[in-house]
């Protein structure tokens, strides 16, 4: 019995196996793609576009966000406020990123998706933010807003700025 039990739970584990090992491969794959000029900090000005609670967002930001990678993971920081997060790539095509920010709490959750092109030292996009609110597991109102984005480098300057090309 002990040995009909083993067998299985190794064809289990021989099954599942491949699976994960693609989902960590396309994971890494698409961060590999995040073109370098990304990383660095920046200084972001926001301009709401669309919302539907002008109570909840402001209707324009200046902020800072510092862009690094550790191996796979992307982390978006923001020394003015102190988040701090890490951030999935959904998409990349040429100098485009879909990022997407997750943040789950008991009663609300959010999702973050910026869509940026970066072209030198300067990108611009769009960042969408959905928040939904739940009370007693019945979702009780959503509120969303749109802001057209624009950063500027300001520190970590891609190589060929370094030397001058």
């Amino acid at each position: 019995m002990k040995k009909i039990i083993l067998n299985f739970i190794i064809l289990i584990f021989t099954a599942i196996m491949p699976c994960q090992a693609e989902m960590i491969t396309g994971a890494i794959e698409m961060t590999d793609k995040v073109p370098k000029e990304f990383y660095g900090d920046w200084k972001v000005v926001s301009v709401c576009t669309k919302t539907t609670n002008k109570d909840l967002f402001d209707s324009t930001s200046v902020d800072i966000w510092t862009l690094t990678r550790n191996k796979d993971v992307i982390t978006l920081m923001n020394p003015l406020s102190g988040a701090r997060a890490d951030i999935t790539v959904n998409d990349v095509k040429g100098k485009t990123v879909k990022f997407e920010k997750r943040t789950n709490y008991p009663d609300e959750e959010s999702l973050e998706t910026p869509i940026l092109t970066i072209q030198g030292d300067n990108f611009t996009g769009v960042d969408r933010i959905s928040i939904k609110t739940y009370q007693n597991g019945k979702l009780i109102k959503e509120d969303y807003v749109e802001f057209q984005v624009r950063g500027t480098k300001i520190s970590g300057a891609p190589i060929s700025g370094i030397l001058g090309l």
